[in-house]
């Protein structure tokens, strides 16, 4: 509670005390048995190369006390990027997770963006981003909620790689993410309560091995159809899940507001969900 506080503060805070130069963004989802996530980040341009954006992360399963997992759980995130030149960045990024119902993580991350000024025919405004990262999980419980009888300890070593473009009046995305080593072998019976999925905001449980997304958009002065599609793996799954994700962006004046749908598999034994989509992002 008291990270909780101190995020929302900083927020508060520090528009004035930077010249209120930045963006403010929320983005939530709501689903199935009181399923509920949000993600919260400031993006702070300190106008010398420098930008800076906590974040604050929660989701809870259910509020339904007599479903498993009902327990929310809380990530707190802090990245700090620079401009080396009009077309290159670099950026490292850290997130924890405090123990909540049974896991606690802790994971770093380093990445490189090239962004040039280019345009070809229709296409223009390329990007090619690589990110490397470890994450430190500890978990306490196994996958129906039973406490374990130690801890079980895992270190993994990720690799992330974005591109994207503008190809005439559409936008371009595309994500591959890949898991290049478990320190130690993934078991059956342990899962872990926060995993990402790209282009999607609601969270999903469980060690993933890979995946891989594509999201197109088209974008308007005002609004903007868009919609994804993400091929996931689970670590210890037979067969790759399927996500996909459409909505709806509208911008008034500085603030753009959006609505959707995600569809997806949460945990690997489940059968896919639909959650709806709601965000608000402002800039300063």
């Amino acid at each position: 509670m008291l990270l909780k506080t101190a995020f929302l503060s900083l927020i508060l805070l520090i528009c004035p005390w930077a010249l209120c130069y930045g963006q403010l963004s929320f983005l939530g989802v709501n689903g199935e048995r009181g399923y509920s996530a949000m993600r919260g980040t400031y993006k702070w341009d300190m106008d010398n190369n420098f930008i800076f954006t906590p974040s604050y992360e929660f989701y809870r399963m259910s509020d339904n006390k007599d479903v498993e997992k009902t327990g929310a759980t809380y990530r707190y995130g802090l990245k700090s990027s620079y401009d080396f030149s009009d077309a290159w960045r670099g950026y490292t990024q850290f997130f924890w997770q405090p123990p909540a119902v049974g896991h606690k993580a802790f994971s770093g991350y380093g990445g490189l963006v090239w962004q040039p000024f280019y345009r070809k025919g229709i296409i223009k405004n390329p990007f090619l981003e690589a990110r490397l990262g470890v994450v430190r999980y500890r978990t306490w419980v196994d996958s129906s909620g039973t406490l374990l009888s130690s801890p079980f300890n895992e270190t993994e070593t990720n690799l992330m790689l974005r591109s994207g473009a503008e190809a005439g009046p559409w936008e371009l995305q595309a994500s591959w993410h890949k898991v290049l080593q478990y320190k130690n072998p993934v078991l059956p019976s342990v899962s872990f309560s926060w995993a990402d999925i790209p282009f999607m905001t609601a969270v999903v449980q469980g060690f993933l091995r890979n995946a891989t997304a594509l999201r197109v958009s088209y974008p308007t002065r005002l609004v903007t159809p868009f919609a994804s599609v993400v091929r996931y793996e689970y670590a210890l799954a037979d067969a790759p899940a399927i996500a996909v994700g459409a909505g709806l962006n509208i911008r008034y004046g500085e603030t753009t507001f959006s609505g959707g749908i995600e569809v997806f598999e949460p945990r690997r034994e489940e059968n896919r969900k639909t959650f709806f989509s709601v965000s608000v992002e402002v800039d300063f």
